[in-house]
């Protein structure tokens, strides 16, 4: 029963992994896509923009580098030391994709409080 634990994770987040591959660049444009709407002063603006780029560049370029690994073991002759191995970096990817919804939210979050703070004053 022990192992069992880690392994489901690992399965689940291996399906969220799978189903990030084409769920992440949409997000990331839809995000972009968004950044039209930010609204506050010119700093605000673009602390957002900043901070909304940085993490969606860095969750392509990390999904990119696992999709890299991933079709060179799905292709390749030798995928790891286990069968498993495909899974992990489904697992990765599931993972960056949890971490980047959760980042994304947090700055959500952060920049719709400080807007409400700022609109009855302007």
């Amino acid at each position: 029963m022990g192992h069992v634990t880690p392994t489901a994770l690992i399965y689940l987040l291996g399906l969220i992994g799978a189903g990030a591959v084409g769920i992440l660049p949409v997000r990331v444009m839809r995000i972009l896509r968004d950044l039209r709407s930010v609204r506050g002063s010119m700093l605000r603006k673009a602390s957002a923009v900043a901070a909304k780029l940085a993490i969606a560049a860095a969750a392509l370029l990390v999904e990119a580098q696992i999709l890299r690994q991933l079709f060179g073991c799905l292709t390749g002759a030798y995928c790891g030391p286990g069968v498993a191995s495909g899974w992990s970096y489904l697992a990765a990817l599931g993972a960056t994709y949890l971490v980047f919804e959760v980042l994304v939210l947090l700055l959500q979050l952060v920049y719709r409080e400080g807007a409400q703070q700022v609109a009855p004053g302007e």
